[in-house]
């Protein structure tokens, strides 16, 4: 299997789209957006179909071509409409792209820490 676009390459087995590439001086922009199906609600894990609203986050990635990497990712908030569920809505997780609270990637903080063991603990 070869590469067939960007996407491949920046979020390979990732459920998003890509919508824009952006140049600025310091980095380069990749703005995306989350399309897999509806998730399970994290309290109940009833699948949620209702979207409440969405927002876009904000992701460190590792470099490309030396240049620092942005995601800005826009993501769906849904409703849990289980009456005995107590939470009321949830953000939808984008699996293999990021983690619930965490402003880098995964494959930022994979890469970190094969760089934290290569060295030992030392300081780099």
């Amino acid at each position: 299997m070869g590469v067939c676009s960007l996407d491949d390459v920046l979020f390979p087995d990732v459920d998003v789209r890509l919508e824009a590439v952006e140049f600025t001086a310091g980095a380069s922009i990749v703005v995306a957006t989350a399309c897999g199906p509806p998730p399970r609600c994290p309290g109940c894990r009833v699948r949620a179909w209702r979207v409440h609203s969405s927002y876009t986050r904000s992701l460190a990635e590792r470099s490309l071509s030396g240049r620092k990497l942005l995601v800005r990712l826009r993501v769906r908030r849904f409703f849990c409409d289980r009456s005995q569920c107590r939470r009321r809505t949830f953000v939808e997780q984008v699996g293999g792209l990021g983690e619930s609270h965490r402003r880098s990637s995964l494959g930022l903080k994979t890469w970190l820490r094969q760089v934290a063991v290569e060295l030992g603990g030392r300081a780099g």
